[in-house]
């Protein structure tokens, strides 16, 4: 790796956990979602400043092509992203189906309320 990659790698690595940070601050992002992107970019991060980890990853894990390794933890870096993001959405779900029932339930009880004064005031009005 030429020194003028490694350095714009490293840069690019810095800007993206400062727009990370800038997301969780104004509250774009999550701690919760923000810690596996982190970790991903933590990893290129590592990679960018120790360039031979990854022909050593490759050899240990017996891939003849150190590229195919990082495509390798790329894939399981973006696998867990978005098994936690479904995680997250089918939790959602669940809580916008019971603040739906909760809803209903009070639309119903503010009709009926609604009925009960309006009849009230139906006898008051004949009673006079």
């Amino acid at each position: 790796m030429s020194i003028i990659l490694q350095i714009v790698s490293i840069a690019v690595c810095l800007l993206m956990l400062y727009g990370l940070c800038v997301e969780m601050k104004k509250k774009h992002l999550s701690e919760n979602q923000a810690i596996l992107w982190i970790g991903g970019v933590a990893g290129l991060l590592l990679l960018s400043i120790f360039p031979k980890i990854l022909p050593w990853a490759a050899e240990l894990l017996g891939i003849w092509w150190p590229p195919a390794s990082l495509i390798f933890f790329f894939l399981i870096v973006m696998i867990l992203i978005i098994l936690r993001h479904t995680i997250t959405i089918s939790a959602m779900e669940t809580e916008i189906k019971e603040l739906a029932m909760q809803v209903a339930l009070l639309k119903d009880k503010n009709r009926e309320l609604e009925d009960r004064l309006n009849s009230k005031a139906e006898e008051e009005n004949t009673n006079i």
